[in-house]
């Protein structure tokens, strides 16, 4: 007769409960989730920041059904690149992440970039989370990383392991796809842009030019007695070829912009650099924009706006010192600030002949976008555009 102490019993007790909470989870129906339809819609996604949430969210049932409610994990997918030190979360969870575990998330993924294997605890306000990682693969100097967190116990490491096996192949298949869908994409229309900025530069610019100096000749000479009724005729015919010639430029110069910049968010780093190299000014650059935000004809639009304020910087401010922020706000709703420590600018004092202000509330207004430009209270200029993207995207 076996032979067992009382005091034995809790441990019996707790080792029989734990083998009969198993055998439950284990006969447990498996979720009807088509995994390879869950990669197609990765790879045919019109838009990724949209339809990877939903796919982390039909996962994350998965997950629960595999894994002990204790013991649960949340999983999230991270774009990071380290050369701009920028990443961007995708996750399904309710509520969204903190921006605590966020920037936790960025420092140690795309600043230390730790290998894929082991464990990595972060503490979150006074609180261990423990994240898994495993780095699925690098895209034109982008690091996607697969993160499980935990705020509890951890599972069975190998178990873990396991059964993140095949939601790794899924995710890595998917936007590998997407990827090359979206290169195939945008070396088609990189061709297109360079044909439309060719053929600008050979036709329509030449002959501005031309026009340009012809009128500025004109309008001097209209400066003599005999001619001063035409001088009103010949100013406004003047300013606005000098006008029509610099905006064809700058269509030159954006469809260039465009072919050097995958998304809105490089082309902004890209035109913040080029400022900075024309000028003295420290240019401050805080960019929280994902990939493939808006589409092209969207963002061309902001590039021209944020490039117009840039130039005005560089030309009248006399600043030391400016700064470009980007930031999505919820409920999504792109928000972009720059200002700077200049001079300021005086609306009473505008040039007849000037119309960069005006263009940049015109082409505001062509994406649905609300622009205001203002004095800073500490001197300066302060330009700030807000765009509800929650139809746009």
């Amino acid at each position: 007769m076996l032979n067992i102490k009382r005091k034995n019993w809790p441990t019996i007790q707790e080792w029989l409960s734990q083998q009969l909470q198993f055998v439950k989870h284990k006969n447990k129906p498996k979720p009807a989730l088509d995994l390879n339809d869950l990669a197609f819609k990765l790879a045919t996604a019109n838009d990724i920041n949209e339809i990877l949430p939903k796919v982390l969210s039909s996962l994350q049932a998965l997950i629960d059904e595999q894994f002990i409610p204790a013991e649960q994990g949340d999983l999230l997918v991270l774009f990071s690149n380290p050369l701009t030190s920028e990443s961007f979360l995708h996750h399904s969870m309710e509520p969204a992440p903190s921006q605590k575990l966020i920037q936790s998330l960025h420092q140690h993924f795309t600043i230390r970039r730790p290998e894929e294997k082991g464990f990595i605890n972060l503490q979150i306000n006074g609180t261990s989370v423990t994240c898994v990682p495993s780095r699925l693969f690098e895209h034109d100097n982008q690091t996607i990383w697969l993160l499980m967190v935990f705020s509890q116990a951890l599972p069975n490491e190998k178990k873990l392991k396991w059964e993140m096996v095949l939601m790794e192949q899924i995710i890595a298949k998917g936007l590998q796809a997407w990827f090359q869908r979206e290169s195939k994409v945008k070396q088609a229309l990189a061709a297109e842009r360079a044909i439309y900025a060719a053929e600008l530069h050979d036709s329509l610019a030449q002959v501005l030019g031309y026009l340009k100096l012809k009128s500025a000749k004109l309008d001097k000479l209209c400066l003599k007695t005999e001619y001063a009724e035409l001088k009103p005729i010949t100013e406004d015919l003047a300013a606005y070829t000098q006008c029509a010639y610099h905006q064809t430029r700058e269509l030159i110069t954006a469809s260039r912009l465009t072919m050097q910049s995958e998304s809105l968010s490089q082309g902004v780093t890209n035109s913040v650099r080029e400022f900075e190299q024309q000028s003295a000014i420290v240019f401050e650059l805080d960019n929280r924009l994902p990939a493939n935000l808006l589409p092209p004809k969207q963002s061309i639009q902001i590039l021209y706006i944020i490039r117009e304020s840039l130039s005005n910087i560089v030309r009248h401010s006399h600043a030391s010192h400016a700064r470009v922020r980007l930031i999505l706000k919820a409920p999504r709703q792109l928000h972009i600030q720059i200002e700077d420590n200049g001079t300021g600018i005086d609306f009473a004092a505008a040039r007849s002949d000037s119309f960069g202000l005006q263009i940049m509330h015109e082409r505001a207004e062509r994406v649905g976008a609300k622009l205001q430009i203002s004095q800073r209270h500490e001197g300066g200029t302060l330009v700030q555009l807000n765009m509800d993207i929650g139809d746009k995207v």
